[in-house]
C-alpha cells in the first residue's frame, strides 16, 4: 500500500472495515425477525406508528442495510481496480524503466 498513488490510498482509507459491515449485517435479521411483514411494508400507518421508537430503529436499520449494500458493491469495484493495479502495475513499471534505460545510454 505504500507504493500506491495518493488517490488510491485515500479511497482505501474510506472503505469501512469488513468487521463493522458483518456486525451490522448480523444484527439486521435479529431486529427484523421481531417484526411482522405487514409492519415493515405498511405505508398507511398513522402518525403514532411513525413516531414509535421501534419503527425509527427499523427504518434506520433498513436505510443502513441499503447503504451497506451499496458500499459493499463500491468496495468490490475498488478492490477489483486495486487488484488489477497490483497485477499490472509492477510489470508496467518494469517495462517503462527498461524502455527508458534503452533510450538513455549508460
Amino acid at each position: 500500500q505504500a507504493l500506491a498513488p495518493a488517490g488510491l490510498r485515500l479511497i482505501l482509507a474510506q472503505v469501512p472495515s469488513r468487521d463493522s459491515i458483518m456486525k451490522i449485517i448480523f444484527l439486521l435479521p435479529i431486529v427484523a425477525a421481531g417484526l411482522d411483514a405487514s409492519q415493515l411494508s405498511d405505508d398507511s400507518a398513522n402518525a403514532s406508528m411513525r413516531a414509535n421508537p421501534i419503527r425509527k430503529v427499523v427504518t434506520l436499520l433498513q436505510k443502513m442495510q441499503s447503504k451497506i449494500t451499496a458500499e459493499g458493491k463500491r468496495e468490490e469495484e475498488l478492490y477489483e481496480k486495486f487488484a488489477c493495479y497490483c497485477r499490472t502495475g509492477s510489470s508496467d513499471l518494469s517495462a517503462s524503466i527498461s524502455a527508458a534505460e534503452n533510450k538513455v545510454p549508460a
